[in-house]
Parts: C-alpha cells; structure tokens; sequence
C-alpha cells in the first residue's frame, strides 16, 4: 500500500467479495480464482490493520468496519467506472452540429433528444439555434430544421412534418367549465401575433366566417414563437399557434384549445443538409431517428382527433 491508499486491485476484489458475501462468487465476476480473491482480501486486511469479514462456519461475515469501508468504496469504484466510460465515449464521440429554429428546438426537438442519445451514445448533437432563414451562411453546420415553404435550392433533405395545424389557444382561464369561446369573447380578448405569422388570424377568421372580425382588443406581438407560447400560458390572451410546438402545453393543460376552429400551417417542417454529407453516418442515424420521431408525433395526434 503505497501512501495510504490501497491498490485498486485489491479494493475490487474486496468490494465484490463484500458485495455477493462469497470469495468464489467475486473470483468469478472478475474472472481471477478463488485463491487470488482470498490472497488479495487477507492483503488488504494487513495493510489495513482491520478486519474486514468474519470467517464464520465457511461463510463470509462483514465486520462493521467491513460494512462501512465497503459502502464508501463501492461509491468511489463507480466513480471511476462513470468517469473511464465519459472519458471513452468523448473520445470516440461525433459531433453533429444542427442548427435549429429556436421554438422548434424548445418546444419538440430537445424533449425528444435523450431518445436518440439513448440509441447513440457516440453522437453528440451540438442544437445551434438560429431564427432567420440564412442557417447556413457560414457554412458551419452539418445539417438544419426549419419551417419554411420547400426544400431549400442545393440542400438534399425531406419533409418531417407536413400537416401541422394552427389551433386557437388560450390558458385555461379564459374558457370558464371548459368550454370554448364565442365570437364576441374572440373578438375582445387581446390577440397575441408572432413575427413569422403575420396573416394568420385574418386568415382564421376568413375561414371561419368569411369575413373579417371585429377585433376590439388589445394585440400584443412577439418576434418568437416561443415568446407567444409563455405569453398564452401567461394568460396575456388568445394565439394562433403551430400544433408541433404547443403538444406539451397541451397536454400540461397550461394551454386549451379556445375554439376548434383550425387552419393548416403555412409551413412545413424540413430537415435539409448539404448533399456531401448524405452519406456520412452519424447524420444519416440522426435523420433516421427524427423521421421516427415526426412519424410518432403525427400518430399520436391522429389519435387524438
């Protein structure tokens, strides 16, 4: 024992024979004999000046003090385990850099994430968030997840989710039992509008009744999907949002629908990447998983209509 501190062979061997109580059944687990586990346990014990286990009737017995070094080793042990595969894993680790609207990314791709890390623990998924449409500009990124009209020119890719909806929300406060609003509670509550939406409740309302409303109250406006969402939940008024980005909120119960009234999304969610890259592993295991992930999402709101 060098400086106080014990060989780490030997605390293993001691951990797992306190651990099954059976020097053979540590031999086994670390796959060294019965006689090395007894030599190296008996080692630690003199070095230690401590009895660790009682030899009783052929069995092993902790001491007290056996008991206790045992927790705190064991604790320590799987320190070091956690600590050599982080250190493996970062080395043999990918970086994919998506950049990614900033609401999208909030609302529906980071709750999902884990899911793939648990699938690809070599893949580390860097979510760049962007706002405006000119994501590749620097050219810095492996792939992107943006709403928009069509696949962008050069840009190799597919549609992830293309029927979205966006449904009239409220927080629960505005809809008294439950129940939806009528035109004149629509027509007096504050309107929230968001930048990449300008025309949607004129569109909702010509959809609706075929003419324009008489909106007489207040209209505050976010340049963020993600602000109009904490400014609904807020209970600041009604908003006209994309399914895709409101489902937890939905299901929270921190949003309701206000009115069953919907109109389609304008937009369609795509995943696009430069073509030299539709071969590179990694990015075609992420695009694999999302396309997984959108077609559970639609399915799950197919079942609840």
């Amino acid at each position: 024992m060098r400086r106080g501190v014990p060989s780490l062979g030997l605390l293993q061997a001691f951990e797992a024979s306190a651990r099954h109580e059976s020097f053979s059944k540590a031999a086994e687990e670390l796959s060294q004999t019965h006689g090395a586990i007894c030599k190296k346990v008996n080692e630690l014990e003199e070095d230690l000046g401590v009895a660790l286990f009682d030899r009783v009737r052929q069995r092993l017995v902790l001491t007290p003090a056996g008991a206790e070094y045992a927790r705190r080793i064991r604790v320590n042990l799987d320190q070091i385990r956690r600590d050599t595969l982080e250190l493996v894993r970062s080395e043999n680790a990918v970086s994919l850099d998506i950049a990614v609207g900033v609401s999208f990314a909030a609302q529906w791709l980071v709750p999902r994430l884990q899911d793939f890390y648990d699938r690809h623990p070599e893949i580390r998924v860097h979510v760049i968030g962007r706002d405006q449409p000119n994501f590749f500009d620097d050219s810095n990124f492996d792939a992107t997840l943006y709403f928009g009209q069509h696949l962008w020119a050069g840009m190799s890719g597919s549609a992830l989710i293309s029927d979205d909806q966006l449904l009239l929300v409220c927080s629960p406060q505005w809809c008294e039992n439950g129940e939806e609003l009528t035109m004149d509670d629509i027509c007096r509550l504050p309107w929230i509008y968001t930048r990449d939406l300008p025309t949607a409740w004129t569109d909702w309302a010509e959809s609706l009744v075929g003419q324009q409303l008489k909106h007489t109250g207040a209209a505050p406006r976010y340049d963020m999907f993600v602000m109009s969402i904490n400014a609904a939940t807020a209970g600041q008024g009604l908003a006209l949002l994309p399914r895709t980005l409101i489902d937890r909120e939905l299901a929270s119960g921190q949003l309701v629908v206000a009115h069953p009234h919907t109109i389609k999304s304008p937009s369609t969610v795509y995943f696009a990447y430069p073509e030299q890259r539709r071969s590179w592993e990694p990015l075609k295991h992420f695009e694999d998983w999302l396309s997984e992930a959108a077609a559970s999402y639609i399915s799950a709101v197919a079942r609840t209509k």
